[in-house]
């Protein structure tokens, strides 16, 4: 298969198992040739892994061997009904992102591993236990979620979600039914209280997670924060607060203004679509070869 003169690589579905035994599903995105690195992609709350197709399959034609994952509960992980589901944000990074930091590193022995975490999934990466075995972490729209830190249209209708749809309808439900009620996404019961503990204190996670901002304020891997300007989320300041957390090494922090890339639009969710790759995806690649060396 050919796809603008480059050899179009297959998509591998692969049963992960966690090291508390849960098993999850993923897929692996081989290049042609022996991969420049190996790059785990870590989903954003209440996105699947399919999102992350046309950005994984970009990568894999670029030389590096690529891995999506969806969390416990979500996604293909899902098995039957999500109300059964016991799971919280820490089983996403302790055990399922860990899992497969871990594996992409095993598969390859002699390449780096690198993280591309959307959202949640680079709020976490400085909590992985594995965070050593990375050559470094691109964050794509990673910011606080406190209500200091998200837009005015999020701050009025936080209260609602945090003091009354959350504590009702995931007891009613046995899941947050986010999708039902247009509002995020289905999320398990347990992810859902976590995530609000977060969002309810000043820093979030830094505030919100034990640990969490000794965690950051140690993690010695490089960072690239790729920060739209026209988030409709999370404004810039809790970005630069989260980033400055990292204090071993600063990141390198870039503000992406959709006009000075020839687009109409980035937001929370477009630095993934395909209508980015010409104009952002090589922001990436660009990173790696450069702390790789290539």
């Amino acid at each position: 298969m050919w796809n603008q003169g480059k050899i179009v690589p297959n998509m591998k579905p692969i049963k992960h198992i966690a090291r508390d035994g849960h098993e999850f599903v993923g897929y692996r995105f081989d290049p042609v040739n022996s991969p420049k690195a190996s790059i785990v992609i870590a989903p954003a709350m209440a996105v699947p892994q399919s999102f992350y197709v046309p950005f994984a399959r970009h990568l894999a034609t670029e030389g590096y061997a690529v891995w999506t994952f969806d969390y416990r509960g979500t996604g293909e992980s899902l098995r039957g009904s999500m109300r059964g589901v016991k799971a919280d944000l820490t089983d996403w990074f302790l055990h399922d992102y860990d899992a497969v930091v871990n594996i992409a590193a095993d598969a390859h022995a002699d390449t780096p591993v690198f993280a591309v975490g959307h959202s949640f999934g680079g709020q976490s990466a400085p909590l992985l236990p594995s965070r050593r075995r990375l050559a470094g972490l691109i964050n794509v729209s990673v910011g606080s979620g406190s209500g200091r830190h998200i837009t005015p249209h999020l701050r009025r209708t936080a209260p609602l979600m945090w003091h009354v749809m959350a504590p009702l309808l995931c007891p009613l439900f046995g899941y947050f039914p986010g999708a039902r009620i247009g509002v995020i996404g289905d999320i398990p019961a347990g992810a859902m209280f976590q995530w609000r503990r977060w969002c309810l204190t000043p820093d979030y996670i830094l505030s919100g997670e034990p640990g969490a901002r000794e965690a950051y304020a140690s993690a010695e891997f490089p960072v690239l924060a790729l920060t739209s300007s026209d988030d409709e989320m999370l404004l810039e300041a809790g970005s630069l607060m989260m980033h400055a957390a990292y204090t071993k090494r600063a990141p390198d922090y870039r503000l992406l203004d959709p006009a000075q890339f020839g687009l109409k639009r980035i937001g929370h969710f477009g630095f993934f679509k395909p209508q980015s790759e010409a104009a952002l995806w090589p922001l990436v690649t660009k990173w790696i070869e450069e702390q790789h060396g290539q």
